[in-house]
């Protein structure tokens, strides 16, 4: 009884220590998202002032929209029963074809749209760097 007892706890540690984890994460990408659609909205404002606009401003503005119109969407499939199930079947299908429903990361993303004319003369480590684009 002991034995079992004591595998019992170690699952359940283990189980907690993942699950801790997992909503530490959640929070650092709410924190992310929450700053990327600051730095979208600038942006947005920008381009309503009629203020220059960089093109790379203007393809992290299209990213972040789309990024939210995702978040829209699945809190919107939350009403429907059983869709949380739903939602975990098309990530795992999207996966496959290079397709995530939840966000990205600005910075991180390597699968961010490139405009066809934008980038040329622009080697890689230009291309992906948004750091000029967001403020710390």
């Amino acid at each position: 009884m002991k034995e079992f007892l004591l595998k019992l706890k170690n699952i359940i540690i283990t189980k907690s220590i993942i699950i801790w984890n997992a909503i530490k994460n959640i929070v650092k990408v709410f924190k992310r998202e929450g700053h990327e659609t600051k730095v979208a909205s600038e942006i947005l404002l920008k381009i309503i002032k009629s203020k220059e606009v960089s093109p790379e401003e203007v393809r992290y503005l299209k990213n972040q929209s789309v990024d939210l119109s995702k978040a829209l969407a699945i809190i919107g499939l939350q009403a429907i029963p059983g869709s949380s199930i739903a939602i975990i079947a098309i990530e795992k299908v999207g996966e496959k074809y290079g397709f995530t429903l939840f966000p990205r990361d600005q910075m991180n993303d390597p699968w961010q749209e490139k405009d066809d004319h934008s980038d040329e003369g622009v080697n890689s480590s230009q291309q992906n760097d948004t750091n000029k684009i967001i403020p710390k």
